[in-house]
């Protein structure tokens, strides 16, 4: 059979909408897999290969099969719903949409040995594994690139490195970069995997493939090969339904996946704080940042990002608690189980600005060097501390601490408070030239190996995406 032929959304934005993703945040790319009318094409795709299955089966004949095929691709989600304030089912509607393009002799064969949700169920897994594969991870992996430019590009710029809010010791933009990139990689790749482990189902109304046992002879036979036209695997157990397990593990994947880019947009907004200043979004001709402070220029796409990503989240809950489902079928997940495109959508939005904005980021490497020298060289604590312990100091964290502390409220540099203390000099008679330079200037001697690991995780995540 032919592989699916999406219907093309409209461009037009639905004012009339309730749901933001529909309206503000409306994306015609996005609709095209996870609309209503998408939704229903998948159901009638799934109808379209049981009828090529019964050809296969000689139930009824490939000119029949290629009939019904064609009637399910002229289905439309207006048609559906104004047959289903008749049906009051939408499942029976579709088929009766379906039916009402065929002559007599293929009508019998639509829906042929079916249960609603052998259709429904295994749409549903299509539907959720087409939009991942073919919508969530392309942009999830262009931002990932992304990520790994400015990897690569700001490997070796020195930033302060901030743990509590606090400077802590050095690292390199670059650096802080690769650990979006890595995070987003893995995650993507378990996208990937899960959703390639959404499976189907033709087992019938209870699972037991009692229907199918009446007209042949292997029933197990007869729904791999329906769902091998439509590329999916059955599931290993089935009911009425589907266990909802792979769909739950997908989607809390994605809350992760958001998680990960919310976090480097709290990252990018607090690195754009006019005291901090290290990093802007590109403000473009036109833009206004507030109604009444016309000088400010404020971070609201890295907070559309962290927003959004609160309705993923939120999403968590409501699939973990369709879990339960009453013996072989109850109906308490049909309308929360409708909801689940919002958390693809809502992912494939987010990724698509993130990487929009990140890729004109603004990178202020003279508010990074600023920055660094802020606290007078109090960052090397850390190294002194180490060096004066090498070299047999009985409480050197103690003794750090407090030259540090002395050298921040005196408002001097660290390296020459812990010069002039008596203390203090037998040490730094002992320590190397390497060594003092540390103390000295950590700023530039004291990044560890931010830059190599940076690049190392650019090499990974290249040669995995």
């Amino acid at each position: 059979m032919k592989p699916i032929q999406l219907p093309t959304p409209s461009a037009v934005t639905n004012f009339s909408a309730i749901d933001p993703l529909d309206s503000r945040y409306y994306d015609p790319e996005i609709a095209r897999y996870l609309s209503e009318q998408s939704r229903i094409a998948y159901q009638a795709h799934v109808e379209a290969a049981l009828a090529f299955t019964l050809a296969d089966f000689k139930i009824c004949s490939p000119d029949i099969a290629r009939k019904i095929e064609a009637a399910t691709t002229k289905v439309t989600a207006r048609a559906v719903y104004e047959a289903e304030k008749t049906t009051k089912h939408d499942i029976k509607a579709l088929v009766n949409t379906i039916k009402s393009e065929l002559d007599e002799d293929a009508q019998p064969y639509v829906h042929f040995g079916a249960t609603s949700y052998d259709i429904v169920a295994t749409a549903t897994a299509l539907q959720l594994r087409t939009a991942i594969q073919q919508l969530v991870l392309p942009r999830l992996k262009k931002l990932d690139e992304t990520l790994l430019t400015l990897t690569k590009r700001y490997a070796d710029t020195v930033q302060i490195g901030r743990t509590h809010g606090q400077h802590a010791v050095p690292v390199t933009f670059g650096f802080a970069m690769a650990e979006y990139a890595s995070r987003l990689t893995d995650s993507t790749l378990a996208l990937k995997d899960l959703s390639d482990m959404l499976t189907g189902k033709f087992s019938g109304a209870v699972g037991a493939y009692n229907a199918l046992s009446l007209f042949v002879d292997d029933p197990m036979k007869f729904e791999e090969t329906v769902l091998g036209h439509l590329g999916l695997k059955p599931a290993a157990y089935s009911t009425q339904i589907i266990p909802a397990e792979n769909i739950i593990r997908l989607i809390d994947e994605l809350a992760i996946t958001a998680g990960i880019m919310a976090n480097l947009s709290h990252d990018m907004r607090h690195l754009q704080r006019t005291e901090i200043a290290e990093v802007r979004e590109a403000f473009e001709k036109g833009q206004t940042g507030s109604s009444t402070m016309a000088h400010k220029r404020n971070p609201w796409n890295f907070e559309n990002v962290i927003s959004m990503s609160k309705q993923v989240t939120a999403q968590i809950v409501n699939a973990n608690l369709n879990i339960s489902s009453e013996h072989q079928r109850d109906l308490t997940d049909s309308a929360s189980a409708r909801f689940y495109g919002i958390v693809l959508a809502s992912v494939a939005s987010m990724a698509e600005r993130l990487d929009r904005i990140m890729n004109k980021l603004e990178v202020d490497e003279a508010s990074m060097q600023r920055n660094l020298y802020l606290t007078g060289g109090a960052i090397a604590a850390e190294p002194l501390y180490l060096l004066l312990e090498k070299y047999g100091h009985t409480t050197a964290h103690e003794k750090s601490k407090e030259v540090a502390h002395a050298a921040l409220d005196a408002g001097i540099k660290l390296y020459e408070a812990a010069e002039k203390d008596k203390e203090l000099k037998p040490y730094f008679e002992k320590f190397t030239k390497r060594e003092l330079q540390i103390l000295e200037n950590p700023e530039k001697y004291y990044t560890g190996l931010a830059s190599e690991k940076a690049l190392t995780v650019y090499e990974r995540c290249s040669s995995q995406l």
